[in-house]
């Protein structure tokens, strides 16, 4: 299976949407094709209909894939907490999208190393009413009722610092997530900053909300995920990924998008898996 996993990526190609193309199976072997599971947050992904999926994430699989003689991929738009159920199915066979490490996720997904680092932000209204900061201010003041994606770090983070589960609202996505700060279901929205702030830009809302880091976070890194069982294509992934970093080209993909390339220098999937592999 192994085996097959890695003549699968090397047939891999240009990134082409399909949201609902069949995956097949990979114990028979993928042919030329293979579906990766992405979601709509720009700047990591963006999705246009009719038009090629773009964004920091599917740029660098794609000048990857190219190196590894990959011929086409295709992708299917997914919510986050759906990702890694369908990467166990394989209803797809990648994850690319801006998918954070953390312990949890290392333990049921291989990591390639970190492609992709920023900080965690909050939205919240204009002049920041409620003082919002940090996830420990949140878990303190029993009144602020919080907004996540289902399944982002966010979440996880919100819980570790005590937010009680029934004052977190799960959002499908980041626009719905700032809409209900706006029609005052909650009093604050998570995700990573960079992802507010292109959010906020696309729905003209710079007037009404604002964007605040959140204080005490270290930054979070995000990076390709494959099955357990495709550890020997990460490992050549990972191969490719540090020669593009050591040749510049990866610093001019990021920066293209808003991120920081500093941020990756000195990230390893060790550091954030914690000790799982």
């Amino acid at each position: 299976m192994l085996n097959s996993g890695f003549k699968l990526l090397r047939k891999m190609g240009a990134f082409a949407l399909a949201a609902w193309l069949p995956c097949m199976a990979m114990a028979a072997g993928f042919g030329d094709r293979i579906t990766v599971g992405v979601a709509n947050e720009p700047p990591y992904t963006i999705y246009e209909a009719g038009k090629p999926v773009t964004g920091a994430e599917p740029d660098i699989l794609r000048r990857i894939a190219t190196d590894m003689g990959v011929k086409e991929i295709d992708a299917k738009v997914l919510e986050f907490g759906a990702m890694i159920p369908s990467l166990q199915s394989r209803r797809i066979d990648v994850i690319a999208t801006g998918l954070y490490i953390n312990p949890a996720r290392c333990k049921v997904v291989a990591f390639s190393e970190p492609d992709l680092c920023t900080s965690e932000g909050f939205v919240v209204l204009k002049h920041n009413p409620k003082n919002i900061h940090s996830f420990k201010g949140i878990a303190d003041d029993k009144s602020i009722r919080y907004g996540v994606c289902g399944g982002c770090s966010a979440e996880r983070r919100a819980l570790e610092e005590g937010v009680a589960r029934d004052r977190i609202t799960i959002a499908p996505d980041h626009q719905s997530g700032i809409k209900m700060l706006l029609d005052g279901r909650i009093d604050v929205y998570s995700a990573p900053d960079l992802a507010l702030r292109d959010a906020v830009a696309k729905m003209s809302k710079d007037a009404e909300v604002e964007v605040v880091a959140a204080a005490g976070e270290k930054p979070v890194c995000a990076a390709v995920a494959f099955r357990m069982d495709q550890k020997d294509v990460r490992d050549e992934f990972d191969a490719h990924l540090a020669k593009l970093k050591a040749s510049g080209e990866y610093d001019r993909i990021v920066s293209k998008y808003g991120f920081d390339p500093g941020l990756v220098k000195g990230a390893t999937r060790a550091g954030y898996c914690g000790g799982a592999k």
